[in-house]
């Protein structure tokens, strides 16, 4: 009777923390949805009268069947389950948060230091910026220091096998990137707007651009594409999809000048799905991680090369 009780008790705690935080999560993602919209550069203003009306309706189905979601998806966790969740989904929003906040902490510091950005040299500006990145890197791998010790310890005796088994996997996704970005290079007659913007920057600023896109973007991407969204999302599958789209997405949104540059999501979304399964089925960030590392290293030893030819 005593052990009865108190499952009852634990069980109405439960249900009381679900409903608090379905709660929490549908005024969040209400009250950030001109961050939202920001954070892929669309501007509601620029829409006409029903657009914009269509869009926010389409957000407020979103954020309401997000927060359902979750809901339904916990609904039969214990206490201890739940909780623990959410600790580890705290974990994943405070990485993501991490994340967003690199540039205006770039700013910020200069902002306080009194340094006019306009009279710095290219250099030293790459070593500020490096210097940034490595303060994010630090304090992401702080937030996540379990889970990385964990798969560092796991890397080092399985990494042969990984290795071998999920460079196929990445060969595959490569084969499938560069036919579609073939296909949409014939419709559109241009590059993707990302590509484009790497290249200028690589032009500019090669140290800083090999150090951002070898070292920082693997790091931080990973932790946060990967490792943070499959903190949050349990369902395997639905990690996999939205951890690819969203990984493709922001390789392109911002870059979009015409209705056809959103296809280029298609080859983005494809490496970041190949990823997204690596480390669902190996639970070790140091698979999807690597393979990030390779790939990005090899565009931009092909980028250097390419420059110094010129």
């Amino acid at each position: 009777m005593k052990n009865e009780t108190i499952k009852r008790i634990n069980n109405c705690y439960k249900n009381l923390y679900l409903s608090i935080t379905t709660i929490s999560i549908l005024i969040i993602l209400l009250i950030s949805k001109n961050m939202y919209f920001d954070l892929y550069n669309i501007n509601l203003k620029n829409f006409t009268q029903n657009e914009q009306t269509i869009a926010n309706i389409t957000y407020l189905i979103f954020s309401i069947t997000t927060s359902l979601a979750f809901l339904i998806k916990h609904k039969s966790d214990t206490e201890s389950q739940f909780k623990k969740h959410m600790k580890i989904a705290l974990t994943g929003f405070a990485t993501i948060l991490i994340y967003k906040l690199t540039p205006i902490l770039e700013l910020a510091i200069l902002y306080y230091s009194k340094i006019n950005i306009s009279k710095m040299t290219i250099m030293a500006k790459t070593i500020y910026l490096i210097i940034c990145e490595i303060i994010i890197m630090g304090i992401i791998a702080i937030i996540n220091k379990e889970k990385l010790k964990k798969n560092f310890k796991d890397i080092k005796i399985n990494y042969n096998e990984y290795f071998k088994k999920y460079l196929k996997l990445y060969i595959l996704a490569l084969i499938i990137m560069m036919i579609s970005n073939l296909i949409i290079n014939s419709i559109t007659n241009n590059i993707a707007g990302n590509e484009e913007t790497i290249r200028n920057t690589f032009n500019k600023a090669p140290i800083y651009m090999f150090f951002s896109a070898v070292i920082f973007a693997p790091f931080t991407e990973e932790m946060v594409f990967r490792n943070s969204i499959k903190n949050i999302i349990t369902n395997k599958n639905t990690f996999i999809l939205i951890s690819g789209l969203i990984f493709g997405a922001l390789h392109v949104i911002g870059n979009i000048t015409t209705i056809y540059d959103v296809l280029y999501i298609i080859p983005y979304a494809t490496p970041g799905i190949a990823l997204a399964i690596m480390l669902e089925k190996t639970d070790n960030i140091f698979v999807p991680m690597g393979i990030h590392f390779l790939h990005n290293g090899l565009l931009m030893t092909l980028q250097a090369i390419l420059l110094f030819l010129k």
